[in-house]
């Protein structure tokens, strides 16, 4: 898998920020504004930060996850069980009480849990799993296995979420989260609303001295639809919205940082589906490339090409990133951090 790594010009570049905001009076605080469609991964990135410049999740915060860990888990087999439904792939006579008894419950027990277990390596979970670009899995098909894997865990009456499950736990963010922390002296403010379209009206109120704006794609829902409607392509609405995003007139001059993100279920998902199963013009976009390029960098290059072509701002970066990796994460942010100061220190001095 790609991930970004900082050059030696660019880590000279850091230092040589560093050595200018020292002769800065005073403390400033840079407001990162994290906007995307819904599921795009702007939260994972969030909760990132909190674990690499905020010590991580309190004791309180961890317990306030484990009823969500367990609904994601519940919530994610009844979906596959209802796509086995609606698809005619049938369960055999051991498994059809265990999956009535899944469908019937509001809570996930230790006796549950194991009944998600064996229906999870059903043969017909197995089929529906593999057509999920059909149906609205929480989080992808990484978060889908980890739920499922880790059912039984997560059952346990003494059961304490680690880091892992802190940043495959989904929840719909309503409303706007702040996550402010400090970088090498430099504080920032990261603000992340819901991406859902009944969130996207509170955008507005967030717009005022915005520093950048780091817009997450999330790579794998090229072949995917919107859960709102289940007729637009994720990807169609995301390229949408980035467009009217960066020609906005609160946002044009801001730096617009994108996270083409998810790129480690990308990288699985283009061999069994090829981007030009959805876009009739990947053939000719790939023939251009020479060497050894592979289809996977093919691919991210293809869809940077998309929102290049859209873009109305003045100053764009992008990144191809996997929010769950938090040192691909800590590496994108030196360089996020940089862009951002970069366009500071030139204001200012």
């Amino acid at each position: 898998m790609a991930c970004f790594s900082p050059k030696s010009k660019e880590s000279q570049r850091s230092k040589e920020i560093d050595i200018m905001l020292k002769k800065e009076k005073g403390k400033k605080r840079f407001k990162l504004l994290l906007l995307g469609t819904g599921d795009s991964g702007k939260s994972t990135f969030a909760k990132q930060m909190q674990i690499l410049h905020n010590n991580g999740f309190n004791e309180e915060k961890l317990r306030y996850n484990i009823p969500l860990l367990r609904s994601n888990t519940l919530d994610t087999i009844k979906i596959l069980i209802t796509a086995c439904h609606d698809w005619s792939m049938n369960f055999n006579d051991e498994e059809t009480p265990l999956v009535e008894q899944i469908l019937s419950s509001v809570n996930l027990s230790p006796e549950i849990a194991q009944a998600i277990t064996v229906i999870w390596n059903s043969e017909a979970v197995k089929k529906a799993y593999l057509q999920r670009h059909r149906i609205q899995l929480p989080g992808g098909s990484s978060t889908t296995e980890y739920f499922l894997d880790n059912a039984n865990r997560f059952a346990q009456e003494d059961f304490l979420p680690n880091v892992d499950d802190m940043l495959r736990v989904k929840s719909k963010t309503t409303g706007v989260i702040e996550t402010t922390f400090q970088m090498n002296g430099t504080e920032f403010n990261m603000v992340d609303v819901g991406g859902q379209r009944s969130e996207r009206k509170k955008w507005l109120a967030c717009f005022n001295d915005v520093s950048a704006v780091i817009y997450l794609v999330a790579l794998n829902e090229y072949d995917m639809l919107m859960e709102e409607d289940d007729q637009t392509n994720r990807m169609e609405e995301s390229l949408k919205l980035f467009q009217k995003l960066s020609g906005s007139q609160w946002l044009r001059e801001s730096p617009m940082i994108v996270f083409f993100n998810k790129s480690d279920i990308f990288e699985t998902k283009i061999v069994i589906r090829p981007l030009n199963m959805c876009f009739q013009d990947y053939e000719n976009f790939a023939e251009k490339f020479t060497g050894n390029q592979t289809d996977f960098e093919k691919s991210c290059e293809y869809i940077k090409e998309q929102y290049n072509r859209v873009f109305n701002g003045t100053r764009l970066y992008t990144f191809i990133t996997c929010a769950l990796d938090t040192r691909n994460c800590e590496r994108v942010f030196v360089a996020v951090r940089d862009a951002v100061l970069s366009k500071f220190l030139q204001t200012n001095f």
